[in-house]
């Protein structure tokens, strides 16, 4: 997750002229290569713990990797948190490696995704499989289960080794199918408990065991802000920056990321604003342009570094709204 910079040379605020919009997926990834071993997962890349308590975060280790020499340890009664915004629509995956030592399988483990979580509550849970240690979710001993849906299979837990965890969501269709180690577990409703269409956060927890996790990863979900954004032209050079259905007459924050997730603008004038794009890899420009019926663009420079980043606006203003998110060709 190394840090780029979206440089601008701005020109130019004119309407928006023929250029497309839609909302660009929201896709996220994290394997753990930019953080030191031993390193406490608290409020760095987008994690934290649950009800953002920094003794059940998670913490990052070489003792065993998937990919590369790092990954996430998560121990004793751990519950690592990584919050989303904007995965509001699309179909698409989530998924995460997982690494059981069977000497240390003492107790329940999960995979979990809430569709409501803030720190503090509400709170609502979607996905919950449960690598069973007792057998009490019906699979017997040893076995994975989906604590919310009637099970296809249970497949045997595959200790000592990494094994993909992987569901298979569809927000517009309400749709959902999970696989361990490709074995399907499940397969049925997404929000299945009620509550907002939307996906919130990766919440890795376990109540006893050591559980190791890597390569974690969400593609295809999107939904992004109120308004549109997107960026044409060819990378690096000049590319145009667009925006269209923001607030009359606001003015255009830019924040650029190298990788997806969620963050809060730290400072500015819409300090707190939540945005849907990776943290601490960020170079927030404040009043790039305005545009009085709500459209607009600008021209802008962008290096080699930007090229594949993110970008998301901020309509700053009372409230600030914020824009879906577009992809530097």
């Amino acid at each position: 997750m190394k840090r780029s910079i979206f440089c601008l040379g701005l020109t130019t605020a004119v309407g928006l002229t023929g250029l497309a919009t839609s909302a660009m997926a929201q896709d996220w990834s994290d394997n753990f290569e930019s953080y030191s071993n031993g390193q406490v997962l608290y409020h760095v890349g987008g994690w934290s713990g649950w009800d953002d308590l920094e003794s059940v975060a998670g913490s990052c280790t070489t003792a065993r990797a998937h990919a590369g020499t790092k990954s996430m340890l998560c121990e004793g009664a751990d519950d690592a948190i990584q919050t989303f915004e904007g995965l509001t629509s699309g179909s698409g995956t989530m998924s995460a490696w997982v690494y059981i030592p069977i000497s240390q399988f003492v107790a329940d483990t999960f995979y979990i995704v809430q569709n409501e979580y803030n720190h503090g509550g509400p709170y609502q849970w979607c996905i919950e499989l449960c690598f069973d240690f007792e057998g009490d979710s019906g699979g017997g001993p040893g076995t994975v289960a989906d604590d919310f849906r009637t099970e296809t299979n249970f497949p045997p837990i595959q200790f000592d080794t990494w094994v993909e965890v992987r569901c298979e969501v569809d927000i517009d269709a309400d749709t959902i199918t999970c696989y361990y180690g490709g074995t399907e577990v499940s397969t049925g409703q997404l929000f299945i408990r009620g509550g907002a269409a939307e996906i919130k956060n990766l919440d890795l927890y376990t109540t006893g065991t050591s559980t190791y996790w890597d390569d974690c990863a969400v593609t295809g979900l999107g939904g992004g802000g109120g308004y549109t954004c997107t960026i044409s032209g060819t990378c690096p050079g000049q590319v145009n920056l667009a925006w269209d259905g923001a607030p009359p007459s606001t003015q255009q924050g830019i924040v650029f990321a190298r990788n997806t997730g969620s963050f809060v603008v730290p400072n500015g004038p819409c300090m707190g604003t939540q945005l849907g794009l990776g943290t601490n890899q960020l170079q927030l420009y404040n009043t790039i342009g305005t545009g009085a019926n709500g459209s607009g663009n600008v021209n802008a420079n962008a290096n080699q570094g930007a090229c594949g980043g993110f970008v998301q606006l901020v309509a700053i203003g009372s409230p600030c709204q914020t824009s879906t998110v577009a992809q530097v060709p």
